[in-house]
């Protein structure tokens, strides 16, 4: 039987030792690499929130300036409710008019900043920060923006199909082009403030200011197609507002604790 040589064990030993040692560096090279990938995808999930967060404080700023204007429209539209259930439909009345105008004209549209939410969603960055209750109230906030984009939808479907046809038909944009639209570079920025102290003024031989009679039967049929727009943007309102601004106000909240971390 051959006997091994001291020289043979040695060298034997000194390959598993390499060998180890080749396991041991490519192990805890790719250790590494994970643990240096890890950092860069929390770095850029820390990027996002930061970009998201900028964009959610600039949307609730912008949110509640959007609600008083809305409760300003519903109180417009209200003013010209009371006054032609009062007064019926008057062809010259420069209040009535006005009233008209302002209730119909001032529809708005609120559009949350939704690029860096749908980037931080589609991108799965924040699965590397471990925050599930963030992840979840992301969800959430995205769902609101459905929900209220969706709703302002309704919104303008009412009024492109309903006050938008009415506008056309009874508004003499004629008489408004001519008595001060074409001229409005004459007129200060609060030209509107004192519109009602000025027509006469603009155009005193024309005040045909609306194509409509004072008929009983147009009065009530004009005053309900009001209503139904006044309960829509109650309805919005009561639905989803307050709501929302309370999601965008507690993943503000998330986002800071998630980034203090």
């Amino acid at each position: 039987m051959n006997k091994v040589s001291f020289f043979e064990k040695f060298n034997l030993t000194s390959r598993l030792i390499e060998l180890v040692i080749l396991f041991v560096a490519v192990t805890l090279g790719f250790i590494g690499d994970n643990y240096r990938e890890d950092l860069s995808e929390k770095n850029n999930a820390k990027k996002l929130l930061s970009s998201m967060e900028i964009d959610l404080k600039e949307d609730l700023v912008r949110f509640e300036t959007f609600i008083q204007v809305r409760k300003k429209l519903i109180k417009d539209v209200y003013n010209f409710i009371d006054d032609a259930d009062k007064r019926g439909l008057l062809k010259h009345d420069v209040e009535q008019h006005t009233l008209f105008a302002i209730a119909i004209f001032n529809w708005n549209y609120f559009k949350p900043n939704t690029a860096n939410i749908d980037q931080v969603i589609s991108s799965g960055a924040l699965r590397y920060l471990g925050n599930d209750t963030l992840i979840n109230q992301i969800g959430v906030l995205e769902s609101k923006n459905i929900s209220l984009i969706d709703r302002q939808e309704r919104e303008q479907e009412f009024f492109l199909n309903y006050l938008q046809p009415l506008m056309h038909k009874y508004y003499n944009f004629k008489w408004a082009n001519d008595s001060y639209v074409r001229k409005w570079e004459v007129f200060s920025k609060d030209f509107w403030v004192t519109y009602d102290k000025r027509v006469d003024e603009i155009n005193p031989s024309n005040r045909d200011m609306m194509f409509w009679n004072n008929s009983n039967d147009l009065k009530i049929k004009i005053i309900n197609l009001f209503e139904n727009y006044v309960f829509i943007l109650r309805s919005s309102h009561f639905t989803n507002y307050d709501d929302y601004l309370d999601q965008i106000k507690k993943t503000i909240q998330l986002i800071n604790s998630t980034l203090e971390q």
